[in-house]
């Protein structure tokens, strides 16, 4: 009997076949990860063709380790990252604490081996922070499916607002700033992979997890500040795998490669904090009484800080009028009279209570709020100065919590208020990173830099002192048949450089930068002003010296040559001879002054020196001879001539016209 053939059953009728739904690109990791690294990437595009900026100098151009390459990672490890700038361990106490910050330095000199130039570098900061972003996203992810409750969408939406802030123009636009995207990179990948080796029990992820954190505290200490967020990541967001304090012991390689970092750094630079610089522009918790700097009272230096607290916060929501500089007084002295030092500490206060509050409920903002507060502690002048009163670079990490925590607060607003509160994110992503396009060619280079952040800070000394000196250097780098048309770079550098003194009136390199620019406008009595007082402030400072023997020189030439006024130039002439009595051209100066005055033996005694000066100058000799001819010995200036002649064939034909 033949086999029946089997039939394939048909579906009933009222019933349905169920196939997995297609995941929407936008919705898969892949094209999330791939959508926020381009974009991330793409906003710093405009930044590609730029210069060097501010302290990139102190970190590459100016850096002598740096620039030997490879030759010099090993000193770039064993010194205070200033070592390379100012060639002098004792610098290392500029700053309260010392710096020691190898790791992008290091990064720094192996590009100088590439290939020189700053392109290289601002390409590799925007895809280190395409990086960062990435592991960002990658981490929130991961801890949102924890929560079961939370929409698709939630930690894209975070990694892109953190993305896009205009805050982190500092940090990505400025080479220098690297530290700031390495720091927090390896301080993300660590709390990541901790978090993954305690949920998948596999103790190997926990290394890892801790090699990363010690590269980002070697980028910049402030890392170390996730000592804080990374066991509260732990205990917060259990999906799976070994519970509660157990976890723990995930975090203890981090913690002690912390130990090992701390070691490291204190045998490099010491572990004191040190005691505060009192100079204003590395302290800024300081008062002029009677001439003498001191210490800001209790009150006003915490009042001033709970305002700048305060700024923060503002700068956050409404990051507009930014600028890369807030040193005294962009920062004003405040009193608890005030009301926004109130407004600082009443705002963190409820922060971190409400974090403490609803941390059970609330766990993403609890945990945004504790990213913000622990990684702001370190630099917020609460605890010890950070030489400044603030910074935008220094929100850069704790904007990483504000992102977060706003992130979750407008999943909870759209579920009780309607889905489409959250069509804000979007919007501000937008808004966000339009601002920071727009901000990025502020960074072109210092010129550009300074002259346009003074115009919206024109009450920080270091700022006003920057945007003159950039001027005068931009004056004297034209051609100088340009220079006259271009005298309102010098007008707007000296009142930039007056503004800086009256703010800080003992900035010594303010006053030699103005003297520098009164000089150039021929100002010259101004100009020997403020170099007198610069070296009042400071009689070993030898750029006053030499500019003050430049400012004498030339003024007495001035006094001669244009007002026939010899008992001024004579003036001027032997101050500078009192300067510097062996300089060629206060000599000569002399010389001829003393000539045309009829104090032949003097003038001869000038040219005398003058030549022994300068042996070797053809010029020197002729108007030695010329001295002595008019004296009377023909025999010895036909010598000074010949000698002359031999050194420049033709100076005899070119001083007698035959």
């Amino acid at each position: 009997m033949a086999k029946q053939s089997k039939k394939k059953k048909a579906p009933a009728k009222n019933s349905s076949i169920v196939t997995p739904p297609t995941q929407a690109w936008y919705r898969s990791l892949k094209g999330q990860t791939g959508l926020l690294f381009v974009f991330a990437v793409l906003l710093y595009a405009n930044t590609f063709g730029h210069d060097y900026a501010l302290d990139d100098a102190i970190v590459i151009t100016d850096n002598v380790i740096v620039q030997k390459g490879i030759s010099g990672l090993g000193e770039l490890f064993s010194h205070d990252t200033f070592y390379g700038f100012f060639q002098d361990d004792g610098k290392a106490g500029l700053v309260a604490g010392g710096r020691y910050r190898p790791l992008t330095p290091a990064m720094f000199a192996l590009e100088q081996e590439i290939g020189g130039g700053p392109f290289l570098h601002h390409l590799l900061n925007a895809l280190w922070y395409g990086g960062l972003i990435v592991v960002i996203f990658l981490l929130l992810r991961d801890l949102a499916k924890t929560r079961g409750n939370l929409p698709w969408w939630f930690a894209l939406a975070a990694a892109a607002l953190f993305a896009a802030h205009p805050l982190h123009t500092e940090a990505v636009a400025n080479i220098k700033g690297r530290d700031e995207i390495v720091a927090l990179l390896g301080a993300v990948a660590a709390t990541w992979l901790v978090w993954r080796a305690a949920e998948r029990e596999h103790f190997m992820g926990a290394l890892a997890g801790a090699v990363c954190f010690f590269l980002g505290c070697l980028a910049k200490e402030n890392a170390i500040t996730f000592l804080a967020v990374i066991p509260a990541v732990l205990l917060l967001f259990q999906a799976q795998g070994k519970k509660g304090m157990g976890r723990m012991t995930y975090f203890m390689p981090v913690l002690g490669m912390a130990v090992v970092f701390l070691a490291l750094r204190s045998s490099i630079i010491g572990l004191s904090l040190g005691d505060p610089v009192n100079e204003l522009l590395n302290n800024p918790f300081l008062e002029l009484k009677n001439g003498q700097w001191v210490d800001l009272s209790a009150g006003d230096r915490l009042a001033t800080v709970m305002h700048t607290l305060f700024e923060y916060l503002r700068l956050l929501f409404v990051p507009t009028g930014l600028v890369h500089d807030y040193y005294p007084r962009a920062i004003p002295v405040m009193s608890w009279g005030s009301i926004t030092p109130w407004l600082g500490l009443g705002l963190h206060v409820l922060l971190a209570g409400l974090a403490v509050w609803k941390w059970r409920t609330h766990r993403f903002a609890a945990l945004g709020v504790l990213i913000y507060l622990a990684s702001l502690s370190i630099v917020s002048n609460v605890f010890f100065s950070v030489g400044t009163n603030m910074s935008e670079r220094f929100l850069f990490m704790p904007s990483l919590g504000w992102a977060i925590a706003v992130t979750a607060a407008i999943v909870w607003a759209s579920r009780k208020y309607g889905d489409k509160v959250a069509y804000l994110l979007p919007a501000v992503v937008l808004v966000f990173g339009l601002l920071t396009i727009l901000r990025n060619p502020v960074w072109k280079d210092n010129f550009t830099l300074f002259t346009t952040d003074v115009l919206k800070q024109p009450n920080s000394a270091k700022l006003l002192n920057a945007a003159g000196g950039v001027r005068v250097d931009r004056y004297q780098s034209l051609p100088e048949t340009s220079q006259p048309a271009n005298q309102r770079l010098l007008t707007d550098a000296r009142q930039n450089l007056t503004r800086a003194v009256e703010i800080h009136p003992t900035y010594r390199n303010a006053y030699l930068l103005r003297g520098n620019a009164n000089l150039l406008l021929k100002d010259y009595d101004a100009a020997i002003a403020d170099y007198d007082f610069a070296l009042e402030l400071d009689g070993g400072y030898q750029p006053a010296v030499d500019n003050l023997l430049i400012g004498l020189t030339a003024a007495g030439k001035a006094a001669g040559e244009e007002r026939n006024d010899l008992n001024a130039a004579f003036r001027y002439l032997r101050r500078a001879e009192q300067l510097k009595p062996d300089d060629y051209e206060t000599l000569r100066l002399l010389g001829v002054a003393s000539g045309v005055s009829g104090q032949m033996e003097a003038a001869l005694n000038y040219f005398r020196r003058a030549a022994a000066v300068r042996p070797n100058d053809a010029d020197a000799l002729w108007n030695y001879g010329t001295a002595l001819y008019n004296a009377g010995q023909v025999d010895a200036a036909q010598q000074q001539f010949n000698k002359a002649e031999a050194i420049k064939p033709g100076i005899r034909a070119e001083r007698t016209g035959g």
